[in-house]
């Protein structure tokens, strides 16, 4: 009895449960899918607005993990620019964010999402296709990630106008999870994540509608994933540090200030004035050159 009370000991601690706020899928079936696959796997999780409604009246901090789909209602509009930022700050600031597939085509496809698009680990790409089923096959093995799970298992999916998007990793990135697609002498991947100065976000390649949620395995990748980006790292303190490889400014933490100043990304008014322009940039400059 004692062994069997620490092992019960052991798993709860292992399993940490997380606070998901959902975004909601614009489907009602699958938001509830996975407010129960959640729920089944020790996790708490709350439906959000539509991606295109999200803004910064929505208050992130009771929330450990910001899962973004969008799949029944991938025609809308952008999402504000400005809760862009402050997701992306949420990250930075120790929270992980779990993309789905129709958020990463939006990227390329559409040219919305472009201040989050520096998030995410994946290059952004339009190539999508559509198939019934698909096998995860294990790449990279992870402590709380691939925990429980086969090498590889195979699972169904639900259409939304399409079912997975070709996923390539960028550089510092992590395939935990390859596809069964092979494109040219390219794999591409199922799941990939990172850290990114603070916090951690992972891009699956399927639209993971209630089929997919339904699949047990997938059911505790899902869960174990929201455990892994709630394990993050601590508060990124260095301002000019936006962009993995964390502890180091490079050319992509210039490029990821580039696309929030672009994008009229109000946290790219580092003097404060209200406005962006050149001293702003000048600041950026400044904040690098003095180094973290």
């Amino acid at each position: 009895m004692k062994i069997a009370a620490l092992l019960t000991f052991v798993a709860a601690a292992t399993c940490q449960a997380g606070e998901v706020l959902i975004v909601s899928a614009g489907s009602p079936a699958t938001d509830a899918e996975l407010v129960t696959a959640l729920s089944n796997q020790g996790h708490n999780a709350t439906i959000g607005p539509n991606y295109w409604e999200f803004d910064t009246d929505v208050d992130l901090s009771p929330f450990d993990v910001l899962y973004i789909q969008g799949n029944g209602n991938w025609t809308q509009s952008d999402m504000p620019v400005e809760a862009q930022s402050m997701i992306l700050d949420f990250t930075q600031g120790g929270g992980g964010i779990i993309f789905s597939e129709w958020v990463v085509w939006m990227v390329q496809a559409r040219s919305v999402f472009q201040v989050l698009a520096a998030a995410m680990p994946v290059e952004p790409n339009a190539a999508f296709r559509s198939t019934a089923e698909i096998t995860f096959t294990l790449n990279t093995p992870e402590p709380f990630l691939t925990d429980g799970l086969p090498n590889a298992f195979t699972m169904p999916l639900t259409s939304f106008s399409g079912t997975e998007t070709f996923l390539r990793p960028r550089n510092d990135a992590t395939v935990f999870y390859d596809s069964d697609w092979v494109s040219g002498n390219e794999t591409g991947g199922a799941a990939v994540g990172w850290d990114i100065c603070g916090g951690r976000v992972v891009n699956f390649s399927t639209t993971i509608g209630t089929a997919q949620i339904q699949d047990p395995n997938f059911q505790l990748l899902f869960g174990n994933m929201v455990t892994w980006v709630s394990r993050s790292q601590t508060d990124n303190q260095c301002r000019a540090d936006t962009a993995p490889p964390c502890g180091v400014l490079n050319f992509f933490d210039i490029s990821t200030y580039i696309s929030r100043f672009s994008a009229g990304d109000p946290a790219a008014d580092l003097t404060g004035e209200g406005d962006l322009n050149f001293f702003d940039v000048a600041m950026y400059i400044q904040l690098f050159n003095a180094g973290c």
